[in-house]
């Protein structure tokens, strides 16, 4: 099984990736997201962690050897957790994905379907369908940092699980606890205990609580 390929990315088109690596060029399938990511390191080393599989019918005797290749290897877990779905075959999957895979895990945790039903290829039934199928199990990928292009990496600190558990106490889904205390970090990074993060927290919430009233 081939699960991570190192090389040269000498093409990419709409849904595809080549990557020439000591002598062979391998055509990858990739989401539709990665497209223009992957455009703009045309010609570097890239590595690309992937999956293979067969695609075709046995009974047809005409099954082809296909690879997909992701960035990052919790994107790979989470596509295949998605193509468990009855009805998700992989190059619906691979449409499908136009927006990083932490929105979409977000979205199945939170029942939003609108943000599923806006992805290509996935209507009201089957975004329901994900819903049901998959919630509960995708918390970890919508925690997954994406990190937009000039931002700095956050330097976690040694308290934060003490909030988390804090928050998690209150009632607040892991999901929201954590995007509060990413936005307290990046407010003030002096803070050097839990209760200076907590206060830090709850100021802002009230505050944007005081900007809807």
């Amino acid at each position: 099984m081939i699960s991570r390929i190192s090389g040269k990315l000498v093409g990419v088109r709409d849904d595809t990736a080549e990557i020439l690596s000591n002598g062979i060029a391998y055509l990858l399938l990739i989401p539709t997201i990665l497209n223009k990511k992957l455009l703009a390191l045309r010609g570097k080393e890239v590595s690309l962690y992937t999956f293979h599989y067969l695609e075709g019918s046995a009974a047809g005797g005409n099954l082809i050897p296909r690879l997909v290749g992701f960035v990052d290897e919790i994107d790979r877990e989470f596509f295949l957790l998605f193509t468990e779905v009855q009805g998700i075959s992989t190059r619906k999957a691979l449409r499908a994905f136009v927006t990083p895979v932490e929105r979409i895990a977000a979205a199945i945790e939170t029942g939003d379907t609108s943000l599923l039903i806006s992805l290509p290829g996935i209507g009201s039934r089957v975004a329901q369908k994900i819903i049901a199928e998959l919630k509960g199990k995708c918390t970890k990928f919508a925690l997954k940092r994406h990190l937009e292009a000039g931002d700095e990496p956050l330097k976690e600190p040694d308290f934060k699980d003490e909030a988390m558990d804090v928050l998690m106490q209150l009632q607040y889904r892991p999901i929201e606890a954590s995007r509060l205390i990413e936005r307290a970090i990046r407010t003030d990074a002096s803070m050097d205990n839990a209760e200076a993060l907590l206060e830090v927290i709850f100021n802002q919430m009230k505050s944007t609580t005081g900007q809807k009233k």
